[in-house]
């Protein structure tokens, strides 16, 4: 109830519930840092947004959610942070989370925590927080491979939830979620010919997008769709 107060106050947008609220991004990020010093704060907190580069259009064209880039709120006593795997980063690296919010379109962001509080006694993070150290600085996967030790970004998190035996996500194949692999497939991988698979069996043009139509990937909003996770706080107006 705190929070919402804080919100009504800041925004003036209440509802009369404890339903998210949309609003301008700008107002926010000081806000939500404060509250992440919270004693308490939010547990299993992954911060979904959308970015501006060609794979996150593609995400967006293929899913029509705003989510097209994931990461995990990890509160620290400098404040909070946001462990994530990006084109930006390369890999996995942790970033402050103001930081990781202005890195969005439009400042805008969604949080979603965990319907049950998993954390051992007396932790302040979530065991899938704690699980991100074992895959810091692991490369990008610009390839989406599956089963790889580079990661992009909703798979570092599908992968974190994994290992701590609380999965979350569904993964579906490319050819389960675009229509023209030929169009769709090179705004998603503008190197596709040069797939580590497509390389290694010598695959031609057509086989190789045939291959990769067939992988396995693991969406942003899958995650956030997951019944595990409710939605806490949003900047989207998702009505639209």
């Amino acid at each position: 109830m705190k929070l919402f107060k804080i919100l009504c106050i800041s925004l003036l947008t209440c509802t009369g519930s404890m339903t998210p609220v949309a609003a301008s991004a700008q107002a926010l990020p000081s806000m939500v840092n404060k509250y992440f010093f919270d004693k308490d704060p939010p547990h299993g907190a992954l911060i979904f947004q959308q970015r501006r580069t060609q794979e996150a259009a593609a995400f967006r064209k293929t899913t029509g959610s705003f989510y097209t880039h994931v990461g995990i709120i990890r509160v620290t006593g400098g404040g909070p942070y946001v462990m994530q795997s990006s084109v930006e980063t390369d890999g996995v690296e942790e970033v402050p989370l103001d930081e990781f919010i202005n890195a969005g379109a439009n400042q805008e962001f969604a949080i979603y925590v965990g319907t049950k509080d998993i954390r051992p006694n007396g932790h302040l993070n979530h065991p899938a927080s704690d699980a991100a150290y074992a895959f810091y600085h692991a490369p990008y996967d610009r390839f989406f491979q599956p089963g790889t030790s580079a990661f992009y970004s909703a798979e570092l998190i599908f992968e974190l939830f994994r290992v701590i035996e609380h999965p979350i996500g569904k993964e579906t194949t490319l050819a389960e979620l675009i229509s023209e692999p030929a169009v769709d497939i090179p705004i998603l991988i503008p190197d596709w010919l040069k797939h580590p698979n497509c390389v290694k069996q010598k695959l031609d043009a057509t086989a190789c997008l045939d291959f990769i139509s067939r992988m396995t990937i693991i969406m942003p909003d899958s995650l956030a769709n997951d019944p595990e996770l409710r939605l806490y706080l949003t900047t989207f107006n998702l009505t639209n």
